[in-house]
C-alpha cells in the first residue's frame, strides 16, 4: 500500500521508517539530478543527496505540510552541493600553493635542511673533543686564526695546529662520508 503525503509528512516528522523509504523512492533520483547539475558529478551528487537526507533525519526539524518539505529538501540539496563546490574549490587552491612553494625552493631547502643537520652534528661531535680542543675548534669556527687561537689561550702556534689537526681527524672519523659534504656547505 503506497503512501498519501500526508502520511509520508507525519511519518517523516515522526521518523517513522516506512515513510522514510517512500520519501526516499520519491525524492531521490530527482534531487540526484538537481545536484548533478550543480557539481556536474553523479557520485558526487548521490553522496551529497544521501547526506543531505541523513541530516533531516538526524535533525529535530519537523514540516507542516508537503510543499515545505519539497522546498527544504531542494534548498538543503543546493547549500550541500555549494558547499561542496567551495570545499573543492579551497582544497584545490590549496594544493595550487603547495605545488608552487614546492616547485620555487625543493633544491635550496633541502640542501639547506642538510647543512643544517651536519653544522648541528658536527656541534655534536665537538662537544665530545677534549676540552682544550674543543676550545682551539669553536674559535677556529668563529674564525679566528691559528695565531689568535694561540694568544688567546697563551699556547703555542704548534699546539694549536696539533690539538685542530687531531679535532679534524677525529671529526672525520665521527661524520665518515658525510664530511665531505660538511666542508662544501660549512665552508663556501
Amino acid at each position: 500500500m503506497a503512501l498519501n503525503e500526508q502520511e509520508i509528512l507525519r511519518g517523516v516528522n515522526q521518523k517513522d521508517l516506512k515513510a522514510w523509504e517512500t520519501l526516499y523512492a520519491s525524492y531521490y533520483a530527482a534531487l540526484c539530478s538537481y545536484a548533478d547539475g550543480i557539481v556536474k558529478d553523479s557520485d558526487t551528487a548521490q553522496d551529497i543527496v544521501q547526506d543531505t537526507l541523513i541530516r533531516i533525519w538526524n535533525s529535530d526539524r519537523t514540516f507542516p505540510d508537503i510543499k515545505e518539505l519539497t522546498w527544504y529538501l531542494y534548498r538543503s540539496t543546493y547549500n550541500n552541493a555549494l558547499f561542496h563546490l567551495r570545499t573543492q574549490a579551497s582544497r584545490q587552491n590549496i594544493l595550487r600553493k603547495m605545488v608552487a612553494e614546492e616547485v620555487e625552493l625543493p633544491d635550496e631547502q633541502f640542501a639547506l635542511t642538510v647543512r643544517e643537520e651536519l653544522i648541528r652534528q658536527l656541534y655534536v661531535y665537538i662537544e665530545d673533543l677534549p676540552e682544550e680542543r674543543k676550545k682551539i675548534m669553536l674559535m677556529s669556527l668563529e674564525g679566528k686564526s691559528g695565531e689568535e687561537i694561540a694568544c688567546d689561550l697563551n699556547i703555542t702556534i704548534h699546539t694549536v695546529k696539533q690539538q685542530k689537526y687531531r679535532a679534524y681527524k677525529f671529526l672525520r672519523e665521527q661524520l665518515g662520508q658525510y664530511t665531505s659534504l660538511l666542508f662544501i656547505f660549512f665552508f663556501r
